[in-house]
């Protein structure tokens, strides 16, 4: 008769709870991490596209807001946002807008989706900036 043993299965078990309760400060950091890294991909793909309304000295590209984290039952996440306006022929406009009509155009205009375009290029970067985040964490953690 064959007899398994397991050892080290209790260490293993103890790992994955740990992972599993990842503090808030380091999940803050985390998202924080990835999230500088996708507002500085979407700043140098605007450029790349020509983002630049030269006719104000408020530029959109300039206006890139990290937000606060926020946690989720499922763990968090954290948005970029384009902050404030620019005023144009005595007319003002929500940032926001300007980037969304960018990134999806209209009649008068080809879509520019230099945010998405980020995204897509940078998933790995993006990622990877919180994983060191993590890793920084569970090698202290594991070392206790």
């Amino acid at each position: 008769m064959a007899k398994l043993e397991l050892e080290g299965f209790d260490d293993l078990l103890d790992a994955f709870a740990k992972i599993g309760n990842v503090p808030d400060e380091v999940l803050n950091k985390t998202l924080t991490a990835m999230e500088k890294v996708a507002a500085d991909k979407i700043k140098a793909s605007g450029e790349s596209f020509g983002i630049r309304d030269q006719e104000s000295d408020v530029h959109v590209l300039d206006k890139i807001k990290m937000n606060r984290p926020k946690k989720t039952a499922t763990g968090g996440y954290a948005d970029v946002t384009f902050s404030g306006s620019r005023t144009r022929s005595g007319k003002s406009t929500r940032n926001a807008e300007i980037a969304f009509i960018n990134e999806y155009g209209k009649r008068s205009q080809q879509a520019r989706p230099f945010v998405g375009q980020a995204m897509e290029q940078n998933a790995d970067a993006i990622a990877n900036a919180g994983a060191e985040v993590l890793l920084e964490w569970t090698e202290k953690e594991f070392a206790k």
